[in-house]
């Protein structure tokens, strides 16, 4: 069963590319074969658009931040 814990770390997020709300992100303990895993999703909590990346906490944030509007 995958689960969610808070990120404490406050980083910036550029506002949603279509909507312009709030983003979000939201970590992620995602099982694999008896271990588990950290992944992170991020999103906007205004239009619900969302994407998750594997446990590279950085590279989503990066992602999301330059994305092409």
């Amino acid at each position: 069963m995958v689960g969610t814990f808070e990120v404490d770390e406050k980083i910036y997020l550029e506002p949603c590319p279509f909507c312009g709300g709030e983003a979000y992100i939201t970590g992620l303990f995602i099982p694999v074969n008896g271990d588990e895993i950290n992944a992170y999703a991020v999103g906007c909590e205004k239009c619900g658009i969302s994407f998750m990346e594997d446990w590279i906490y950085d590279n989503i944030v990066k992602k999301w931040n330059t994305r092409i509007q």
